[in-house]
């Protein structure tokens, strides 16, 4: 069971994490995430002494909940070359999810990534965490190795990282899909 302190956290956060992304950061106020997470002021004041600090903390649990989600999808399949496509199956999976919303990463990083160094460190900490998982992936998948491990990488982390956002702007999955075919000749 979780303690008084951790359950009006999740309150706050499940709050930012909805008002956030659907919003924006900068259209989003403290008093709407009080008021629709129903607690007191104070209490959101004890565990986050600013807007910022609590756009910190959501950044790092969506990393959290991101990471964990992406390494259980991926995790599901067997065949090495598939967990690279798997990859891409995944984000197809949740921009449906979030309606071609985007990534909440570059939404954060587009509307406070220069206002607070521990805003974009959180940021860059999440794409960091994906290549090097791509790039791991990509090591352990015996590719036709017609690009080394590392450009191989990287392409697919560009192509992944692009084609959500052009998903995001046409509203549907045909992009990513697209870079899972292009990425499947390669491997």
């Amino acid at each position: 069971m979780k303690q008084r302190g951790q359950v009006v956290i999740d309150k706050i956060l499940d709050t930012a994490e909805k008002l956030f992304y659907e919003q924006g950061y900068s259209n989003t106020g403290i008093n709407q995430i009080i008021s629709e997470s129903d607690i007191a002021k104070a209490s959101l004041y004890k565990h986050f002494e600013t807007k910022t600090d609590l756009l910190v903390a959501y950044i790092q649990r969506m990393h959290q909940l991101w990471f964990s989600r992406l390494e259980a999808s991926v995790s599901a399949v067997s065949d090495p070359k598939e967990k690279l496509l798997a990859v891409f199956d995944h984000h197809t999976q949740r921009q449906e999810i979030r309606q071609y919303g985007g990534c909440p990463f570059i939404k954060a990083n587009d509307e406070a990534g220069t206002s607070d160094p521990r805003v974009l460190a959180e940021i860059q900490k999440a794409k960091i965490h994906s290549m090097e998982f791509i790039t791991a992936l990509v090591r352990n998948s015996g590719h036709k190795k017609i690009l080394t491990d590392e450009e191989l990488a990287e392409t697919i982390y560009v192509m992944l990282e692009g084609s959500i956002v052009t998903a995001s702007v046409f509203k549907k999955p045909d992009e990513i899909q697209s870079a899972k075919k292009i990425i499947q000749k390669l491997i």
